[in-house]
């Protein structure tokens, strides 16, 4: 499939974890299906979408996984999230959303990034929605810190960081003050991240969950694709983007590992990815 390629052009990447069911073939046969063809049988299920940080500021952000999904005969909507909210603030905003929209049935969660955490926080305290989550999609959801908000909001790692890159995260920092963001961001450092993970890992473990990781060799969405910075932090290291790699693999469920996209393509698309496609795909794993 390619995701292996990462040792040659990242000879520097920790093991990642084993992990003994890895489904990305079952993916890939699912993406080479037809894109609107329907569900093997009418799915059971509706598939809530779940935006990671910033997610409701981007345009467009999840809108053609939402008409794809539907138009491939699955009933979805998007779920309401703060896009500065914290994982506690956005579990709460989930859980009465979906309370609201979605009041009986089974439910798929599709989530990107901090979405899953934030899914996770929600189940963590809604056992009845436990009892009827037909599975979770964890795309790229982080299991350690971001280090490009390390050290735009903690100073860290700055012994790689010239003065201009110091300029660029200064003005950076302001910004995500002004946004109110900060304390969502803050979330997504170690250890805090870390602490927050240990606590939902085993909300996953006890749920049908396939979660997702890719690497990246160029930057090919429009955000989030801090190549540049990832690399002078940890040379030769594997990453999406925003994350490390061996940082986005989960213990527990289904694995899909996939090469050369970045960590917003999934959610907005860009170098000619159709990640419409790609959520079709991944729900057609529960069907």
């Amino acid at each position: 499939m390619g995701f292996d390629l990462y040792r040659e052009r990242y000879p520097a990447t920790p093991p990642l974890a084993s992990h003994a069911d890895d489904i990305t073939a079952d993916f890939v046969r699912e993406w080479s299906a037809a894109p609107a063809a329907a569900p093997r049988s009418p799915a059971d299920f509706t598939c809530v979408l779940v935006r990671g940080l910033f997610g409701s500021w981007i345009p467009r952000h999840f809108a053609a996984p939402l008409a794809s999904l539907r138009a491939a005969g699955f009933r979805a909507l998007i779920a309401q999230s703060r896009a500065s909210g914290t994982i506690a603030t956005n579990a709460a905003l989930l859980r009465a959303d979906i309370d609201a929209r979605v009041p009986d049935g089974r439910i798929l969660f599709l989530c990107h990034s901090k979405g899953g955490l934030d899914l996770l926080a929600m189940l963590a305290v809604a056992p009845q929605l436990r009892a009827r989550t037909a599975g979770i999609a964890l795309c790229q959801a982080p299991r350690a810190g971001c280090v490009v908000l390390e050290s735009v909001l903690l100073g860290a790692h700055r012994d790689s960081a010239g003065a201009a890159q110091r300029v660029k995260e200064g003005a950076a920092s302001a910004a995500i003050v002004v946004a109110g963001a900060r304390e969502a961001c803050l979330e997504l450092t170690s250890p805090t991240l870390q602490q927050q993970v240990r606590t939902l890992t085993p909300v996953a473990a006890e749920l049908p969950l396939v979660s997702v990781a890719s690497w990246s060799s160029e930057p090919t969405a429009w955000l989030d694709s801090q190549h540049a910075r990832l690399a002078a932090i940890r040379p030769g290291c594997a990453h999406d983007g925003l994350f490390y790699l061996e940082d986005l693999i989960w213990p527990c469920g289904r694995q899909v590992l996939l090469p050369k996209l970045d960590h917003a393509q999934m959610c907005v698309g860009g170098g000619d990815f159709d990640h419409g496609r790609f959520w079709v795909a991944l729900a057609r794993l529960f069907g």
